[in-house]
């Protein structure tokens, strides 16, 4: 059976974009740890709330409340789809979840990290206001500070790095991601 294809980065580099469009190409099942978590929370902790995102439940809960059910639901992820065969974008911070252990994340499938320019990702983070975990003073350093933290940790995971380039259209980026993963020996013709 083949391997999940699993996306990682900081915040609005792409991967749920880039998950879908390779999902629909090799006719995959597409899931965003985002989704299921928010799924995963509605299940356990309030199945009537409206309205609910990462966002949300990070505001209304605390960071640590927030990780602990974020690894709960990577670790489910694992426990039902054993054989793999998806293709899964990961929250920016799942890398970091103390919660989960490297292998965890190895486990999950062939990991892709999309290299995306900070202040590119940054921007696009701000268009939706600025999250909780930026909060406060110089949201700007927090973010680069976390984004360079991070960047590390994915590439260390990462089983194949690729540049997204900025002004590069998503079908051109998907074609690009598709031909690495098969010159790597991820995918097959």
């Amino acid at each position: 059976m083949a391997r999940n294809i699993v996306f990682l980065g900081i915040k609005h580099c792409g991967k749920s974009t880039h998950g879908k469009l390779l999902a629909a190409r090799l006719k995959r099942e597409f899931f965003d740890t985002d989704d299921l978590l928010v799924a995963y929370y509605r299940r356990k902790y309030s199945p009537d709330t409206e309205d609910i995102s990462p966002r949300w439940i990070m505001r209304q809960h605390g960071e640590e409340f927030f990780r602990r059910t974020e690894a709960e639901t990577v670790l489910e992820f694992l426990q039902n789809n054993p054989a793999g065969g998806s293709v899964l974008a990961l929250g920016g911070g799942v890398p970091e979840n103390r919660f989960l252990t490297p292998q965890n994340i190895k486990s999950l499938g062939v990991l892709v990290h999309l290299v995306i320019d900070p202040e590119i990702a940054y921007s696009r983070v701000l268009a939706g206001g600025v999250p909780p975990f930026l909060a406060g003073d110089d949201p700007h350093g927090k973010f680069m500070d976390m984004a360079r933290a991070r960047m590390q940790k994915y590439s260390l995971l990462a089983d194949l790095q690729i540049n997204i380039p900025a002004d590069t259209g998503a079908d051109h980026l998907n074609n690009l991601i598709f031909e690495q993963l098969v010159k790597n020996g991820f995918l097959s013709l």
